[in-house]
């Protein structure tokens, strides 16, 4: 939909390159998540220490495969989800 004067109303969806985007060149307005589908445990990562600590080069693929569960302690097929603030 356009506003009178041409200005978009409802932003496109665009689209995150897993592979190519580490977590220091992901824009603010996401938010990482991690989820155990063996225990259903989800809780939200804190981007700031992964884009400054020793993963800050890795890709968000890479890092998805490096999850640990800390409710059951799994560390297999761990997933990586990633959300998209509401902005004004």
């Amino acid at each position: 939909m356009k506003h009178r004067r041409s200005i978009e109303l409802v932003p496109g969806h665009e689209a995150v390159q897993t592979d190519m985007e580490t977590p220091g060149t992901l824009p603010q307005w996401y938010v990482l998540h991690a989820r155990c589908p063996a225990c259903q445990h989800q809780t939200q990562i804190n981007r700031g220490t992964l884009a400054y600590g020793p993963t800050r080069d890795v890709s968000l693929a890479g890092i998805g495969r490096r999850l640990i569960c800390t409710a059951c302690g799994n560390r297999r097929t761990n997933e990586l989800l990633i959300g998209k603030l509401p902005r004004d």
